[in-house]
């Protein structure tokens, strides 16, 4: 019986710490060079220099690469 809620234990705590830590990935949009990049840390909103350039959030790096290319406000830049 205590290996059973020790089990139960560990997996409650494990799921909740992997939610907790899952990466996220976030494209801004840099207002003095109009540049969007990638970033790991959900950005403050609309500062005066960078804003988000989409309300999604991404599971990885390479998908929100990615997003960049599909982005309006992102596409005209070199």
């Amino acid at each position: 019986m205590k290996k059973t809620l020790v089990g139960i234990a560990f997996f409650l705590i494990s799921g909740f710490t992997a939610s907790v830590w899952a990466a996220e990935f976030y494209i801004v949009r840099d207002l003095a060079t109009q540049k969007c990049t990638v970033v790991d840390k959900r950005p403050i909103t609309d500062t005066r220099t960078t804003t988000l350039a989409t309300d999604t959030i991404f599971k990885s790096r390479a998908d929100a690469e990615a997003g960049i290319k599909e982005i309006k406000v992102c596409t005209g830049q070199k």
